[in-house]
C-alpha cells in the first residue's frame, strides 16, 4: 500500500509569531516512526515521509501539496502526550485535503488514553502500545477488507460505528528481529547538517556533533508513579552484538560522532553494561576520533567503577532520575532509591567530571511544607556538588500515569476532555495541587519558593570573546567552576538572548551565561540576596528597559567587575 508518515512540527505556533511556519531542525527525532517505516518497506509497502519541521510554509499547505501530487491510501502519524495540539492539525489538516485516505495514529497520546484520545482526533485507527507488528498486521487488513476487529492493539469503530478496542498486543520478546529504524526518509542526513552544540547541553561536547539516536532497550522494569510506559511495562534488552552492528552501521552510512541512547534505562545489569562499553571502546579505537556516547540512568546503578569504565568508553553525560531529596516522597513516587544514593551519585559523577542532567520535581501526593523544603535546601546548600545541572520544577500530570489516574479518581481533573484542550493552549503545563496534606496557599508558596530559588543562576559568566560569522558564534568563556578558558565554535543564538547554558567540556559542570535582563537581576541579588520577593522579578525587565541611561552605564560597569 501506498503510505505517508507524516512527523509533527513540534515547535509550537503562538499567536502572531511567524518563525513557527519556518523550518527548523532542533528537535528530538521521533524514533518510533522510523521504526514504523524500517518495518513497512521490509514488507514491501511504498513509505514516504513528510517531515514538517525541515520544510517552509503553514502545516496546512504542507499537507495539501503533498497528497494533492501523490495518491496515498495510508497516512500515519502521531507522538506523545504534549504534542496533542500538534497531532490534531495534522489530523484535520489530511481530512480536509484527502477524506477517502486512512488515518491511522500511534503513540504515548493513543496508548495513554484510547477512546478519549480517539475521539478527540477522529482518526481511522489506533495503534496501542508496540506498533511494528501490530502495523503490518492492520495494513493488511485493510488491504483485504478483512475485520479490523482480528488485529491485535487497536481501536477502531466497527460496522455500527461503536468504537472498539481489541485485545492486548504481546510485547515483542526478541527486539533483534527488528529491522533498524529508517532515517533517510524524514532527511536525516540534512537534520545532522543542521546540528549544532548549541541545540541541546549534551550536543556541546563537541564543536560540530552529529547524534545518532537509537534505543538498546524498551520500556522500564519500574513503576515510577509519574510515568507512562508508552509501550507497555514489560523490560526488554536488545544484544550487545546488535547494538554495536548498528552503532558501525550509523559511523559509517551518517558519519556520527555522538551516539544518543533514547532509552528509558540503559541497563541495569552492570556485566551487559561492562560488555557494552568494551565493545563500544573497541570500535571507537579504530576510528580517527573517540566517538561519545550518553544515556540514562538511575542513581542506585552507579559506583566508581562502572561511571569509570563508562568514560573510558567515551560516555560523557548521564541523564538520571533524581525526582526528590525527601524519602517519604521517593517511597510515594515508588523510586526505589534513597536520598543518599542520589548524594552518593552526584558525587561520583563530579569527581569522575561526568556531565549530568536532573531534576528535582515539586508535588507529589505525599508533598508537604517539610518535604519541599527538605529537597530545595539540599539544592541550595549543595551547589558544588550539583554543578548547575539539577533543575527544579513542579510535577506534570502525564496522561497515563498513575499520578494523573490519581486526580481523576479525586475529582481533582473533573472533566479529561477539557483538561486535555486547556492544556494544549498552554506553553508548559501550569502546576496543579493534587497533593493529600498540602492547601493551595502552601501549593503556591512552594511554587513561589522554587521560582525564586531557581530563576537567578548561582553560577554564571560573561564572555570573554564573541566572533560571529552569519549566524554562528566563536565563543570564549571561563568556566565557574574549574576555572578553564573554553572556547566554543558553531554556535548559535538570537542576538537578544536571555541566557545561553553551557556544559564545560573539562570538569561536566553546568553555567549560564546570562542576557542583560537577567544580568540586571542578578546585579540586584548581589545587593539583596537571592531571598527577594516573588513578584519582584516580574518587574526587572520593565526597569531594565527604563532606567535613566546614567544608571545603566552604572549597573553595565558593576557588572563587568
Amino acid at each position: 500500500m501506498k503510505c505517508l508518515i507524516i512527523i509533527v512540527r513540534f515547535q509550537r505556533l503562538l499567536a502572531g509569531d511567524t518563525e513557527a511556519e519556518r523550518a527548523n531542525f532542533n528537535y528530538n527525532v521521533p524514533i518510533g516512526l522510523a521504526y514504523i517505516s524500517a518495518v513497512l518497506k521490509n514488507d514491501n509497502h511504498s513509505v514516504m515521509f513528510l517531515n514538517l519541521n525541515h520544510l517552509d510554509g503553514t502545516v496546512d499547505e504542507l499537507i495539501k501539496n503533498e497528497i494533492a501530487n501523490n495518491n496515498y491510501q495510508i497516512v500515519i502519524t502521531g507522538g506523545l502526550s504534549p504534542f496533542f495540539p500538534q497531532v490534531k492539525t495534522v489530523v484535520e489538516s489530511v481530512r480536509r485535503h484527502a477524506g477517502n485516505v486512512k488515518i491511522i495514529l500511534g503513540g504515548g497520546l493513543i496508548s495513554s488514553q484510547p477512546e478519549i484520545m480517539f475521539r478527540l482526533l477522529e482518526p481511522d485507527f489506533g495503534v496501542i502500545g508496540e506498533g511494528e507488528e501490530t502495523i503490518i498486521e492492520l495494513l493488511d487488513c485493510i488491504k483485504n477488507n478483512n475485520d479490523p476487529g482480528t488485529v491485535d492493539g487497536i481501536i477502531y469503530h466497527d460496522s455500527e460505528n461503536a468504537v472498539k478496542i481489541t485485545n492486548t498486543r504481546k510485547p515483542i520478546k526478541d527486539l533483534d528481529q527488528l529491522p533498524w529504524p529508517d532515517y533517510d526518509g524524514m532527511g536525516f542526513l540534512e537534520y545532522l547538517d543542521h546540528m549544532r552544540p548549541s541545540d541541546n547541553l549534551f550536543l556541546d561536547v563537541v564543536d560540530n556533533p552529529r547524534g545518532y539516536v537509537m534505543v538498546s532497550s524498551r520500556s522500564c522494569p519500574f513503576l515510577c508513579t509519574f510515568c507512562y510506559h508508552p509501550i507497555g511495562n514489560k523490560y526488554r534488552q536488545r544484544s550487545v552484538r546488535n547494538i554495536i552492528e548498528e552503532i558501525k552501521y550509523s559511523v559509517k552510512k551518517y558519519n556520527v560522532n555522538i551516539i544518543i541512547f533514547y532509552d528509558e534505562l540503559l541497563t541495569q545489569d552492570k556485566n551487559r553494561l561492562s560488555e557494552l562499553c568494551r565493545n563500544i571502546k573497541e570500535f571507537s579505537s579504530t576510528l580517527p576520533f573517540k566517538l561519545k556516547w550518553m544515556c540514562q540512568m538511575r542513581v542506585d546503578g552507579l559506583d566508581e567503577n562502572i561511571v569509570q569504565e563508562m568514560k573510558d568508553a567515551g560516555c560523557y553525560f548521564f541523564s538520571l532520575g533524581l525526582e526528590s531529596y525527601s524519602a517519604t516522597v521517593l517511597k510515594s513516587m515508588k523510586k526505589k532509591i534513597t536520598p543518599e544514593q542520589i548524594d552518593n551519585a552526584l558525587r561520583i559523577c563530579k569527581r569522575a567530571g561526568m556531565a549530568v542532567q536532573g531534576n528535582f520535581i515539586f508535588g507529589d501526593l505525599a508533598e508537604t511544607k517539610e518535604t519541599y523544603q527538605e529537597t530545595l535546601n539540599y539544592w541550595k546548600n549543595n551547589q558544588d556538588l550539583i554543578r548547575g545541572s539539577v533543575s527544579l520544577m513542579h510535577i506534570i500530570l502525564y496522561q497515563g500515569s498513575y499520578i494523573y489516574k490519581n486526580a481523576v479518581e479525586r475529582g481533582i481533573i473533573k472533566d479529561e476532555v477539557q483538561f486535555i484542550e486547556e492544556r494544549a493552549k498552554e506553553d508548559f503545563p501550569a502546576p496543579i495541587n493534587f497533593t493529600v496534606g498540602m492547601t493551595d496557599e502552601e501549593y503556591q508558596q512552594m511554587i513561589n519558593d522554587l521560582i525564586e530559588a531557581y530563576g537567578i543562576p548561582r553560577y554564571y559568566t560573561n564572555l570573554i570573546s564573541n566572533i560571529q560569522t552569519d549566524d554562528r558564534y566563536e565563543i570564549k568563556v571561563c568556566c565557574p567552576f574549574c576555572k578553564e578558558i573554553l572556547e566554543y565554535k558553531n554556535y548559535h543564538y538570537p542576538p537578544n538572548f536571555t541566557r545561553i547554558e553551557i556544559t564545560c567540556r573539562k570538569c561536566g559542570s553546568r553555567f549560564v551565561i546570562p542576557g542583560k535582563g537577567l544580568k540586571l537581576k542578578i546585579f540586584i541579588v548581589k545587593l539583596f540576596g537571592y531571598k527577594i520577593p516573588y513578584r519582584f522579578g516580574k518587574w526587572i525587565y520593565y526597569l531594565s528597559d527604563h532606567l535613566p541611561n546614567y544608571l545603566k552605564i552604572k549597573i553595565k560597569k558593576a557588572l563587568a567587575q
